[in-house]
């Protein structure tokens, strides 16, 4: 039942705030029982469902940015071979305890997502991009975001979107396309690993994935306020000086680990 009522909270959140699952849905479960590497695994599962539905929506939209993708894509992947790596031949034989890390990496996870969103400075992504680094640097914020997602399931939307929004031009639609994806990939990549080490919940997937579809269906019935999700395209816009493009980015795109769609 409480975990029932976990993936409700997490859509509730996600759709208020345009994230939730690894910021709230994983330590809640961590917190009323459940190994930290189930938690984490099962966070991750559920992202990849909801991602999934993200990118489709978003391919048909059109909001790729363009081939740059693809490095950031490379580091995410990279990512989750350097977690692979640290658990097998590291954490694992040499009997260290890898649930302790995993919850270390989330606290960790949680106070840089804080500081990123604080941070974001648009006019810092267009003086790299036009100093030619923004390309450069898309494979270390994939590599960086990609292993602190498979370590804690969160990341992709609150650690990812912030830190693009400082270091690229990219729309706010992009950045969200660019999260979804990049979330879906890397989350899909890090389940194989929790699933092969043992650590994966089938019965807890199913019910935490049951609320939060179940709050997202009530809520699409009932349509409220875009919440922080546009007071945060208001901000990045508005720095970008587009304030024409703020509702529809924010309506069409939302921010966040998780997005929020209301068409």
């Amino acid at each position: 039942m409480f975990e029932f009522l976990i993936g409700t909270a997490g859509g509730l959140l996600i759709g208020s705030t345009g994230a939730g699952l690894g910021l709230l849905v994983t330590p809640l479960l961590i917190l009323i029982g459940y190994s930290p590497s189930v938690a984490v695994g099962t966070g991750l599962a559920v992202s990849v469902v909801s991602k999934l539905a993200g990118t489709v929506m978003h391919d048909r939209l059109g909001h790729w940015p363009g081939r740059e993708i693809w490095i950031l894509m490379a580091g995410g992947v990279g990512g989750v071979a350097v977690v692979w790596w640290i658990a097998g031949v590291w954490l694992i034989p040499r009997h260290l305890d890898f649930d302790l890390w995993l919850k270390r990496a989330l606290a960790v996870m949680l106070i840089l997502a804080a500081v990123a969103l604080l941070k974001i400075d648009r006019g810092r992504g267009r003086r790299l991009v036009a100093r030619g680094l923004s390309r450069v640097l898309l494979f270390p914020i994939g590599l960086g975001v990609g292993t602190l997602q498979a370590l804690t399931s969160a990341g992709s939307g609150s650690l990812l979107v912030p830190i693009l929004a400082s270091t690229t031009e990219w729309e706010v639609p992009q950045m969200a396309a660019v999260s979804n994806l990049f979330g879906c990939v890397v989350g899909a990549l890090s389940v194989g690993m929790y699933f092969r080490l043992g650590n994966f919940d089938s019965r807890l997937f199913v019910m935490v994935l049951t609320g939060l579809l179940l709050d997202r269906a009530v809520a699409r019935r009932h349509r409220g306020k875009p919440g922080f999700a546009l007071d945060l395209a208001l901000l990045v816009c508005a720095r970008h000086r587009r304030p024409h493009d703020v509702r529809r980015s924010a309506v069409a795109a939302g921010v966040g680990a998780n997005l929020k769609f209301q068409i």
